[in-house]
């Protein structure tokens, strides 16, 4: 998310503390990974009164960010933003330049009178804009691309050429869509990530300010959500193939020419590789890494990571040699119960015949 703020008015928003120039302008929210020298990065920790831990001060020390909002009196070898609360400054933050986005009325462009288009989009040769749709502020659409009745592309957003947007799909302020590539009716690019904070007086919500970034060539199914990142980038790779109601988490990763089947839910922080096929109603735990290649069969739920060319079934996924084996042995258990009963039956008999002959040998 952009700020271009100094760092004496977000000093003001926050009532913060800082050691670096107030005069100095910070461009951009970002992760600890991925800041620049202009960026800045806020620090929540896992546990409210949380101190810094080893990996976090090597996570700060390794940083290129130029700033650090954090709560606490000291961030290692970093300039800084000090202040009582750190999630409640980013929302106040976040909020005042929302606000001051929405200030900005859009002036509609008159080329298109039966569609919403602001005079500040910029949008390419040929391309055909239906009756209903909306495109805002500081969009790019690119030649050739096709944005359908009821569709909705956010300011600052970038749709590369020969992209379909279908009736009622919805790309959200400044995600990006790559060329040739297709999105069916009413799927949404860019809504707010599930992020929220445990506190003492009950969930408070981390701001998203991430964005999404599609590639060329990739065919969106009808109903499908992609979350964008808390703060750089959910990506879903050049050629991937998305079927109908998947949902995919903020942050997560998919690798070029994919393929994932409908009704599978992939959580935040997921890397999944290249060439990797995956079928319908799959649920994959956050922040597991999948290697190149993997193919993972309908209903299964994946808990850990897994390598190159793995191929996994089942409830947790397991290798698929091992999850038929456990499906026929299964399969067989009724059979195996009927000979259980067999033996007991045939173990009682034995017994009351052995007791009769006790009995009987008893009496001489």
């Amino acid at each position: 998310m952009k700020i271009h703020l100094k760092v004496a008015e977000l000093i003001e928003l926050v009532e913060g503390v800082s050691s670096l120039d107030h005069d100095f302008l910070v461009h951009n929210f970002s992760s600890l990974e991925n800041a620049g020298p202009s960026d800045i990065v806020v620090y929540l920790p896992q546990e409210e009164g949380a101190v810094f831990d080893s990996l976090s001060l090597d996570s700060i020390k390794n940083s290129k960010a130029g700033l650090i909002l954090a709560s606490k009196k000291y961030v290692p070898e970093k300039d800084y933003i000090i202040v009582e609360d750190p999630l409640l400054a980013f929302q106040k933050i976040v909020k005042a330049i929302e606000l001051k986005e929405q200030s900005v009325q859009d002036e509609i462009s008159k080329e298109y009178p039966h569609a919403f288009v602001s005079e500040a989009a910029e949008i390419g040769k040929n391309v055909v804009i239906e009756p209903g749709a909306v495109i805002k502020s500081g969009a790019k659409i690119g030649d050739r691309s096709k944005i359908s009745s009821q569709a909705f592309v956010g300011k600052d957003c970038v749709v590369g050429l020969d992209v379909v947007l279908y009736p009622g799909v919805k790309v959200l302020d400044r995600c990006l869509v790559g060329n040739n590539t297709i999105i069916h009716s009413n799927s949404v690019v860019g809504s707010d990530g599930y992020g929220f904070r445990g506190r003492r007086d009950g969930m408070w919500k981390v701001p998203q300010v991430g964005v999404v970034r599609i590639g060329s060539f990739v065919e969106i199914g009808a109903n499908v959500t992609i979350d964008r990142a808390a703060f750089d980038e959910t990506v879903i790779g050049d050629g991937v193939k998305l079927d109908n109601l998947i949902h995919i988490a903020h942050n997560v990763k998919i690798g070029p020419h994919t393929a994932i089947i409908a009704q599978t839910g992939i959580a935040g922080g997921v890397e999944i590789g290249m060439g990797c096929q995956i079928g319908g109603q799959v649920g994959i735990k956050d922040h597991v890494k999948i290697g190149n290649g993997v193919k993972i069969v309908s209903k299964s739920a994946v808990m850990k990571s897994l390598k190159d060319g793995e191929v996994v079934a089942g409830i947790p996924a397991m290798p698929f040699n091992t999850f038929k084996r456990i499906t026929v042995m299964t399969m067989k258990l009724p059979e195996i119960f009927k000979l259980k009963d067999s033996f007991t039956k045939f173990s009682e008999r034995m017994n009351a015949k052995r007791s009769f002959w006790k009995r009987l040998l008893g009496r001489f």
